[in-house]
């Protein structure tokens, strides 16, 4: 009796024909011996699973969490800085509306603006001037100002807005007190060696006058013309005489409460509370 035994059903495949077309130009593609075979990284990602997948997507997801949140905080940000440039225009019209001769720059402290803006209430606002002229006065001074507590009436370009306070000062360069002088190619300094608030008109030639600078009332600074020098003490020129000078009106209702003189010119300290913006 023969010892061979028929191969049991799962045994060794039958072999292909050699020239079978279907394995391709080599009859390998089909076995993993040709191009189409498996890398071992390839077969490191299916013998791993679909669970790898899953965990290299979850590590995913804080990056892009990330870059969304900061391209909506950039977007964010360019709307609230384009929101709060309209609003500085606008504040810096109104601010022209009451008689300056030029548009001052505004600016509008805090972050974000469009917080303050819902609420209708700013905190901070710096105002500043230079080289301006009020209504009713030829005479040209640059001023600093500071609102907190700024309270708008509606959202609207046409609201007004109430000031809790606002404190500034406008300063007169000596450039315009000269002309004001009731003598004529006066250069003004300050003396400080003569006193915290006094000036020196410097004639030329014809010597030297020197004054004092004083408040009087609240739109009002008298400059008291003490003693002369030089020609000027020979012809009496200028000395003891006092003129007046008016201080130009002052935006947001500002009111001078006192004045020096420094190296620029003649400063008047200004405040006011509970007053209206535009005023």
């Amino acid at each position: 009796m023969s010892e061979y035994q028929p191969r049991p059903q799962g045994g060794w495949p039958d072999q292909p024909p050699a020239n079978d077309a279907s394995r391709g130009g080599n009859g390998q593609a089909d076995y993993g011996y040709g191009p189409g075979s498996y890398d071992q990284a390839t077969y490191a990602q299916q013998a791993a699973g679909p669970s790898a997948v899953r965990r290299r997507r979850r590590k995913r997801w804080p990056v892009v969490l990330a870059v969304l949140v900061v391209l909506i905080l950039a977007i964010l940000g360019i709307g609230d800085q384009v929101a709060k440039a309209v609003a500085q225009n606008a504040v810096a019209q109104k601010i022209q509306s009451s008689g300056l001769s030029a548009k001052p720059s505004v600016n509008i402290e805090g972050w974000p603006f469009l917080n303050q803006l819902a609420a209708k209430d700013i905190k901070v606002i710096d105002i500043s001037g230079n080289n301006v002229t009020a209504s009713g006065s030829k005479v040209a001074f640059s001023f600093t100002a500071k609102a907190t507590g700024v309270h708008l009436s509606s959202l609207s370009s046409s609201a007004s807005a109430t000031v809790d306070q606002i404190n500034g000062q406008a300063t007169l360069p000596f450039s315009s007190v000269g002309s004001l002088l009731p003598v004529s190619g006066a250069t003004i300094t300050a003396d400080p060696a003569a006193g915290p608030n006094a000036i020196k008109a410097d004639l030329g030639i014809a010597g030297s006058v020197t004054g004092t600078v004083k408040q009087s009332g609240t739109s009002k600074i008298v400059i008291s013309l003490n003693s002369a020098s030089g020609l000027a003490s020979i012809l009496g020129s200028a000395a003891g005489q006092s003129f007046t000078i008016d201080v130009p009106k002052l935006p947001a209702g500002l009111v001078v409460r006192s004045v020096s003189v420094n190296s620029q010119g003649i400063v008047a300290r200004a405040s006011a509370s509970n007053t209206i913006l535009s005023q």
